[in-house]
């Protein structure tokens, strides 16, 4: 298996980490001082700060899914594409009339290595894309 084969199967493990619904699913896959950068919601350096956005993420969204569908590899790490979904289930969130529904998000990824383990990942999407999934214009 080459150098690009062996990533693409480490982010897709990475991916089902956070997927799983367990804060800790991605843990294995990333390194101790991994940085996360996510357009929206900022940057978290380490492992405990990632862990505690994710978990944060999972209380509102327990059934949050990333899903990967492409990737391209270069000397550095690759570049992904997923959907991120969930269902809505709080109506204080979008309204109670959402309660059920699935938002659906497209994102673009970088994912930079060292070794098998992730030490960076910056994901690039729309802060207002949950919303326009489900029609609303905020």
């Amino acid at each position: 298996m080459g150098v690009g084969e062996r990533r693409i199967e480490i982010a897709t493990k990475l991916f089902v980490g956070w997927s799983s619904g367990d804060p800790d699913g991605p843990r294995e896959h990333m390194t101790p001082d991994a940085v996360l950068f996510d357009i929206v919601s900022g940057r978290f350096e380490g492992w405990p700060a990632i862990r505690a956005f994710f978990a944060t993420g999972l209380a509102k969204w327990d059934d949050l899914v990333l899903a990967p569908d492409e990737f391209w590899v270069n000397d550095d790490g690759l570049a992904l594409h997923y959907e991120m979904s969930a269902t809505v289930k709080d109506p204080t969130i979008y309204g109670p009339e959402h309660v059920g529904k699935v938002w659906r998000v497209e994102v673009m990824s970088i994912l930079r290595f060292r070794g098998d383990q992730i030490c960076y990942e910056a994901d690039f999407h729309e802060r207002s894309g949950r919303a326009k999934s489900l029609g609303l214009s905020h």
